[in-house]
């Protein structure tokens, strides 16, 4: 998994369970991980120096949600690839507008499918 050693993936998720079972999958992959608990927590890390390939937010953050963290996030990082966590069903159904470099993937999910949508939203190498 050496190709994924330098990737960063900031990963933004209220509900502790959640975020310990994405940052360990993340881990376990190789991928160095930055986490908050919120979006005003996660601005910063943003708007920083820090290298960020691809930020994972859950949609329905208490304060700012994930659509407009996203919105801030290309502000200061255009390229900046977005997976958004739902559990909202008709993500799934691609019912919610995605920009180009988004994705979605519906709460509760496999850990395969996880790692495959992770995977398809960054480059290799």
């Amino acid at each position: 998994m050496a190709e994924w050693d330098r990737t960063t993936i900031l990963v933004v998720e209220d509900e502790t369970v959640i975020q310990l079972l994405v940052v360990d999958i993340l881990s376990e992959l190789g991928f160095a991980t930055l986490e908050a608990r919120d979006a005003d927590s996660a601005v910063p890390l943003l708007r920083g120096a820090q290298r960020i390939d691809l930020l994972i937010t859950d949609i329905g953050l208490p304060g700012m949600n994930g659509w407009e963290l996203a919105r801030l996030a290309r502000e200061a990082r255009p390229a900046l690839k977005v997976l958004f966590l739902t559990g909202y069903e008709a993500a799934e159904r691609q019912e919610l507008a995605m920009d180009e470099g988004q994705d979605v993937i519906v709460k509760p999910f496999e850990t395969g499918q996880f790692e495959a949508k992770v995977r398809s939203m960054l480059p290799v190498g």
